[in-house]
């Protein structure tokens, strides 16, 4: 019994397929198009046909819609015609190409012929349309894109016993069955373009995929021996499945709907289980199980499916000729053929001219006294007989112990590391960056050696061969975290040390040391979680309701694990609650998009630095090496983007030079070393890799190294 259907909009805009065509060959009268066949279901037609039907026929089967979708037995049915046109798709078959798949319901279509080695089919109104694709090629509606059905292929036996009141055609005597052909349709072949893409075997079969403006082929020799591929591409995360059992191949989004499609999804996470049967596809948070039809079918989500994404099992040399700018899984990014235009970085790029770390004024100086509240430090630089105060820029980065930090956690008496901020004049003014003793060698790697130990402690040879430092017993020596005496420590050792008054305070070994940062790094978030997070006002429109609010470098982790929807409040008086909007690096900073009324815009200032409040991320988000944002969906160039502004330079510019090194590689200027641009080229390859964006961290991170992670300098 066929229910009631109403027939889905048909066609959605797309551009025309680009690349090379070869000749159409019309044979309108070679097939026999099947038209709105009468239906039934599978349980019924496995009765009627139990002597005909065999389990390993081959199925064309729709995923979703009524009664679970339906199967199409292709020797019944789609080997004779080709082509059926009905009110529950248009199914296509084309052996020659080595595809089935479905598009929108309409009783409109009929076999035409072959291009591009590819069935055409052709509507009513003249418009000839690549079955593989749905996208016209030529008449009134050229360019247009038929909407796919999600389908896939399977065997009878699999589909009947999964799904036995699925949709199936009512198999009267005359749909006998034909033998699939052995060779290939002269014309078919004919039809094909005169040179193929060699990257891949013309017969080889791949499930094409196409979601987005992103076209990808896997090998299904690849998909055979993985069984559950995780990739992200074009700045989205996709799942591929393959069933041995029945060799089927199935794309999907890894988000998950109820059966009851009320507007909610969640995220799933899938692994593979080999000895899971039917369903071997087991998702991480709920232990619900899969199948290669993206249906839950035990668990806490049963009945819940995946987004399907168009892919279709093919033939290689028919999926190349139609998407001439697909990737292919597996092979280096040297061998892709995918179309980039030649420049999308140009040799030139407009930039600052500031580029250099070299000319901001650096000084080692004694920290005298420091008013937090006024933001000013009083500083004995080295070489000077009189202190000065100076002012600290409202974002000046402090660093403590190799962490983040604040004015009032710095002692008095220490020596300390000070960056200063020119005027016009290229006068120092203010204070922009300042450091403790440990940070600065954190900085530059533990460069302090143990020389000699004698009677009287320590002597020590700071890396830059200033004069020597006497450690006396009053110095407090750590390894690890315990307390020790100057004498467990080993000549040639490479220390961490605090000086004061010309000599060294605290001595650390490399653990002790990891062990302050890790006491500063849990300070600081408690800070995060009780004050806020500092940043400045960057726009204000009351108009709107919305504001832009940029957070500081030290803010990066917990300000990017932000999502649209949070809500979050400014610390004015009194605090003014928002929502966050939107989230985006800004080089080392972070931009939030906020919504905040009118009215309470008015009790701020642009430029005015508030601190907000967020909710903590969790711990392992805080601790993890890798951005809170990785993986969310970006478009091909914005993630090339969000990469420079989530890493530090690694190019072996030395003596505190490269921007990039201490900031984050979007600041530095890419007409300099040319750093920026290389690896803009390096991670335009492997993001056509179809890597996702931890596998291009861990890859980066091997062949880049630890300092890719974190703000460093050179010696």
């Amino acid at each position: 019994m066929r229910p009631l259907l109403v027939l889905f909009p048909l066609l959605a805009a797309i551009p025309a397929a680009a690349g090379e065509t070869s000749p159409l060959i019309a044979r309108p009268d070679a097939f026999k198009t099947l038209v709105n066949p009468p239906c039934s279901h599978c349980r019924d037609e496995a009765k009627r046909r139990a002597a005909d039907l065999q389990d390993d026929d081959r199925v064309l089967c729709w995923v979703r819609g009524y009664s679970d979708g339906g199967a199409i037995p292709i020797r019944f049915f789609l080997n004779p015609y080709r082509v059926i046109s009905d009110t529950y798709g248009v199914f296509v078959y084309d052996p020659d190409a080595g595809f089935a798949r479905g598009f929108a319901p309409s009783l409109d279509f009929t076999f035409h012929g072959w291009r591009n080695g590819v069935l055409v089919m052709r509507h009513k109104d003249g418009t000839l349309y690549s079955g593989l694709t749905g996208i016209a090629f030529a008449g009134p509606k050229k360019g247009e894109r038929l909407k796919a059905v999600p389908t896939l292929v399977s065997d009878w036996g699999f589909w009947l016993r999964r799904y036995p009141g699925a949709v199936a055609y009512h198999m009267f005597d005359k749909y006998r069955p034909v033998a699939l052909p052995a060779q290939v349709n002269e014309d078919s072949r004919k039809s094909r373009p005169a040179k193929g893409d060699d990257r891949l075997p013309a017969d080889g079969l791949v499930l094409g995929v196409s979601h987005g403006g992103d076209a990808r082929a896997y090998p299904l020799d690849a998909l055979a021996k993985a069984g559950l591929l995780r990739e992200e591409v074009g700045g989205r995360p996709w799942v591929v499945l393959w069933y041995g059992s029945t060799r089927t191949a199935a794309a999907y989004l890894p988000v998950a709907s109820p059966v009851k499609k009320d507007g909610t999804s969640r995220p799933v996470t899938l692994d593979l289980d080999p000895k899971g049967g039917a369903a071997p596809f087991v998702d991480r948070e709920t232990g619900s199980r899969w199948d290669v039809a993206g249906r839950a079918v035990e668990g806490k989500l049963r009945g819940w499916t995946l987004t399907w994404l168009d892919g279709t099992q093919v033939k290689w040399f028919a999926w190349s000729a139609e998407h001439p700018t697909t990737s292919v899984y597996g092979t280096c990014p040297c061998e892709e053929k995918k179309v980039i235009p030649k420049k999308v970085i140009p040799k030139k790029v407009i930039s600052g001219a500031a580029e250099f770390l070299r000319g901001v004024p650096k000084h080692f100086a004694t920290l005298q006294a420091v008013d937090s509240a006024r933001r000013r430090v009083t500083l004995l630089i080295e070489g000077d007989t009189l202190p000065k105060v100076w002012d600290v820029v409202p974002d000046a980065e402090v660093k403590v112990a190799g962490w983040w930090g604040r004015l009032e956690q710095l002692r008095t008496g220490d020596r300390v590391w000070a960056w200063f901020r020119n005027d016009r004049r290229k006068q120092p003014i203010a204070v922009c960056m300042l450091a403790d003793d440990l940070s600065e060698q954190d900085m530059h790697g533990p460069g302090v050696t143990v020389e000699a130990i004698d009677g009287k402690g320590l002597t020590l040879r700071p890396r830059k061969g200033n004069a020597r430092l006497v450690e006396m017993a009053r110095a407090a020596v750590y390894r690890g975290q315990e307390k020790t005496a100057p004498d467990t420590l080993r000549a040639g050792e490479k220390v961490y040390v605090q000086s004061a008054g010309g000599q060294a305070r605290l001595v650390l070994d490399s653990a002790a040391f990891e062990a302050r940062r890790a006491v500063q790094k849990a300070a600081l978030a408690k800070r995060w979680a009780d004050e806020g997070l500092p940043g400045t006002v960057a726009f204000l429109h009351i108009f709107s309701g919305e504001m832009e609010f940029m957070l500081d470098h030290e803010a990066l982790r917990w300000g990017r694990s932000l999502k649209p929807g949070d809500k979050v409040t400014l610390q004015a008086d009194p605090p003014i609650a928002a929502v966050v909007k939107e989230v985006a690096p800004w080089r080392e900073r972070t931009r939030l998009r906020l919504v905040v009324g009118g009215l309470d815009q008015a009790d701020l200032a642009l430029g005015e630095r508030v601190r907000l409040k967020v909710p903590p991320p969790p711990r392992e988000v805080q601790e993890a090496a890798w951005p809170p944002d990785l993986g969310r969906p970006r478009s091909r160039q914005e993630r090339i983007e969000w990469f420079l502004a989530s890493i530090y330079c690694t190019c072996k510019i030395g003596g505190d030079g490269c921007t990039g090194h201490f900031y984050s590689l979007a600041s530095c200027n890419p007409n300099t070393c040319g750093m920026p641009n290389r690896m803009r080229k390096i991670l335009a390859g492997k993001i056509d890799r179809g890597l996702t964006d931890r596998q291009i961290f861990e890859e980066l991170l091997r062949e880049q190294g630890a300092t890719l992670l974190r703000p460093h300098l050179l010696p």
